[in-house]
């Protein structure tokens, strides 16, 4: 006759061994589902005006201004690095639409906090979180169309 071996909760040795693997892996699955990214509402607005430059970059009534950045962190606080990027419109122009595309970064590297055409600063403004600072954080591509 064999007899299972049961520790204090009543359980198997390999059903508590199994249990116990399990608790030790679930922290790992759910901190990599807690990656930053950038919000749904900023990537929404900025797929609508992806649309919208496309149409207006050939257009020649609008001057299309078009850069591309390396993002690093000019300020920090605590272990979060912030940048703000400013596209200025040309001289006797105003903003019309921007938007931005973000490629070779690693996932939750750079988040996109804010981007919008701010017509006082004649200009559109991305804001920029490096949480941890860690990570590759790939290049920014701006295109700004003005009138």
């Amino acid at each position: 006759m064999h007899r299972a071996v049961k520790n204090i909760s009543g359980l198997s040795a390999a059903a508590a061994l199994a249990l116990a693997g399990t608790a030790m892996a679930a922290p790992v699955a759910s901190h990599a589902a807690k990656v930053p990214h950038t919000s749904q509402r900023v990537l929404t607005a900025n797929a609508q005006n992806q649309k919208q430059v496309k149409k207006l970059i050939g257009n020649t009534s609008y001057t299309p201004i078009v850069r591309t950045f390396t993002p690093k962190p000019t300020s920090t606080k605590d272990f979060n690095g912030y940048q703000r990027i400013v596209i200025k419109s040309p001289k006797g122009t105003g903003p019309v639409v921007g938007s931005f595309a973000l490629t070779g970064a690693q996932a939750g590297s750079v988040i996109v906090t804010s981007a919008q055409v701010v017509q006082k600063q004649n200009a559109y403004v991305i804001n920029l979180k490096f949480p941890g600072e860690q990570g590759k954080t790939g290049k920014l591509k701006v295109s700004l169309i003005s009138r």
